[in-house]
């Protein structure tokens, strides 16, 4: 098996290759791919800027303490696009958070890229313990442009 190290963590090239792989690209298509990701996550800022949606009955219903994993690099996108959100309740927030590099989860980032290539995901560890939330906003799902 071959692995790669990036920054501090290791990075299974095998298995990457096979989603890849899973998803009807050639063996060479399938490097040439993951190479893409790889520079893409190597190439992080020190820290990045998440947004993530929150489904909750109220804004006191969010755990700050473990926000979430998945955040989206483009909120833009994920406002327009997104229609699988976390919890269940009646109101729609959107949270901002700075998110350090080191926070990153890049195995299960460079996959959930390579599966879901529109949601520009972020996956961070630990549920995002680690995360600074910066704003919660409540976001209008009535309204198309949010």
């Amino acid at each position: 098996m071959k692995i790669l190290p990036i920054l501090s963590e290791i990075i299974d090239k095998k298995v990457l290759i096979s989603a890849l792989k899973s998803m009807d690209y050639s063996e060479k298509e399938a490097e040439n791919e993951l190479k893409y990701h790889l520079n893409r996550v190597k190439n992080l800022p020190k820290t990045l800027t998440g947004y993530r949606i929150l489904v909750v009955n109220d804004k006191k219903d969010i755990n700050l303490d473990e926000i979430g994993s998945h955040f989206s690099e483009n909120k833009v996108e994920l406002l327009s696009n997104h229609s699988f959100c976390t919890g269940c309740g009646e109101k729609y927030y959107l949270i901002t958070a700075k998110i350090p590099k080191n926070e990153v989860d890049l195995q299960e980032t460079l996959q959930n890229n390579i599966f879901y290539p529109n949601e520009h995901e972020i996956t961070v560890k630990n549920k995002g313990k680690n995360v600074k939330i910066v704003k919660i906003q409540e976001i209008n799902t009535e309204n198309d442009d949010f």
